[in-house]
């Protein structure tokens, strides 16, 4: 049986250098999305402001696209 993986370890890395990129002067901002990711599975359960976030500098339309597949080793 295959782990799940929280949202944090699903994030494309080229969003996670772009995320931390934008929020350089705002480590509080990189901390609390980083912590948000980390304790859920599923990106509907994600809250907006941490969702908008993450999506504006990666210019993305949809949340989901910023994730891997939700199983390890695939």
């Amino acid at each position: 049986m295959q782990k799940r993986l929280n949202l944090w370890q699903r994030l494309k890395p080229e969003y996670k250098k772009q995320i931390k990129k934008s929020n350089k002067k705002y480590s509080y901002k990189m901390d609390n999305i980083k912590r948000e990711l980390k304790n859920e599975y599923w990106f509907t359960q994600v809250k907006y402001g941490i969702a908008f976030d993450v999506m504006t500098p990666n210019k993305l339309d949809f949340l989901g696209d910023a994730f891997n597949s939700s199983y390890a080793d695939e």
